[in-house]
């Protein structure tokens, strides 16, 4: 997913519509929170490249996905307080598994913008680069994902953002669920081999 420039800069409103009514308002709210879900629950890795400002909904698009990189330049702004507006498009749920509570309260109660490398220390983003050189890098990162084992990597997905509201013992039943569904799979025959013949292997996803 490429955050950049002005297409990153997408948050709330200056002002809801003075028709709009509480139903109205929460019917709006609906798309932006399909697509947080989408990108949280999807099957296969995904990826944001963030360069400029991701404000609002653009910042928790990034934070929805599983690996972020960002152009040293770029900025995430918690930006609906300088509205007047609550946190929404999944920001409560995203913010305090990234960066925990007080912290996440902070971003929201404040809205400053947080730089990139910020982000990093955080944990919003896993790797700063260049701006010159972000594009390259997110090509690389996506490449190599889809040369890896991506039905591994879609379970490993699962497994890991389940853990955040399970106890160990679901964390163990459920992994051991994916390996008895990984052990079935053509992948793991292939990394198998690939061990054994002494050569990279050759996944194809299933």
């Amino acid at each position: 997913m490429d955050l950049s420039g002005s297409r990153a800069a997408s948050g709330p409103p200056a002002s809801p519509p003075a028709s709009s009514g509480p139903g109205d308002t929460r019917t709006a709210m609906f798309p932006s929170q399909r697509v947080i879900r989408t990108l949280w629950e999807l099957e296969k890795p995904t990826l944001a490249a963030v360069n400029g400002v991701a404000a609002g909904l653009g910042a928790h698009l990034a934070h929805a996905c599983d690996l972020v990189l960002a152009a040293a330049d770029a900025r995430f702004i918690e930006v609906f307080v300088r509205r007047g507006i609550a946190v929404d498009a999944g920001g409560a749920f995203l913010l305090p598994r990234h960066v925990g509570l007080h912290k996440a309260k902070e971003l929201v109660f404040f809205g400053d913008d947080l730089p990139a490398a910020d982000a990093e220390r955080l944990g919003l983003v896993n790797k700063v680069v260049a701006a010159a050189e972000l594009e390259a890098t997110a090509r690389e990162w996506a490449e190599r994902l889809a040369r890896g084992p991506t039905f591994a990597l879609g379970l490993s997905k699962r497994l890991l953002n389940r853990s955040l509201d399970a106890d160990l013992a679901t964390c163990f039943s459920e992994e051991a669920f994916t390996q008895a569904l990984v052990a079935q799979s053509d992948d793991m025959r292939e990394g198998i081999r690939a061990f054994m013949e002494k050569r990279p292997p050759a996944f194809r996803g299933r």
